[in-house]
């Protein structure tokens, strides 16, 4: 619209310049130097804070008999990390008309989520915000993330090393916990509520 704007104009001083003649030439200028309206680009809701609120300390550590499910406490965490995506929609054949460009947010993490007291045999159900992520009965639905069983030969976790430096991650030995590499939190970036389904010796 701004662009019809700017060549009427251009038009009305070419007429008044150099008639109908003039009236052509300010018309082609005014298409030329005005605004091109071709592309637009928007950008999705984006996050501010790319912090982690993670460790609540004096948590107890639960005990686990048999089989049962408890929920996970996040004791560490990097900060959220943004991935951009671009989609273009419309367009004509040879790069004419309009076209929108529509930029998507997302945000990915690690973090370390304790569990209970170890040693365990493992998990066999991982459940995010009370949907359930992971079954290990389901073929094709593989444990996410590095699962420490709790054991006393456990060794520091390598994701966590890399952010902190060796040296400085505890084994944490006798707590089963998992750690999620570049976990996908998508556009919210939110950590959802885990919860595990744990099975320990003796359980069915």
């Amino acid at each position: 619209m701004a662009n019809l704007v700017i060549s009427a104009a251009g038009a009305a001083v070419g007429y008044f310049v150099g008639g109908p003649t003039g009236a052509q030439i300010g018309w082609m200028l005014g298409s030329y130097f005005g605004p091109h309206e071709s592309q637009q680009k928007m950008a999705g809701t984006a996050i501010g804070d790319l912090r982690v609120q993670t460790s609540q300390y004096g948590v107890g550590i639960p005990v686990i008999v048999g089989k049962q499910r408890v929920a996970g406490n996040v004791f560490w965490a990097t900060d959220k990390t943004a991935h951009q995506y671009e989609t273009k929609t419309g367009g004509g054949k040879g790069g004419g008309g309009s076209s929108v460009t529509t930029v998507t947010t997302t945000y990915s993490v690690n973090m370390a989520i304790g569990i209970c007291k170890g040693p365990i045999l493992g998990i066999s159900k991982v459940w995010a915000d009370g949907k359930l992520i992971i079954d290990a009965s389901t073929a094709g639905s593989p444990l996410i993330g590095n699962l420490y069983v709790g054991n006393n030969t456990q060794m520091p976790d390598a994701t966590m090393e890399s952010h902190l430096g060796a040296g400085n991650v505890p084994a944490y030995r006798g707590l089963a916990y998992i750690v999620l590499t570049d976990f996908n939190l998508g556009q919210t970036g939110r950590i959802p509520n885990f919860s595990f389904e744990v099975v320990k010796e003796g359980g069915i």
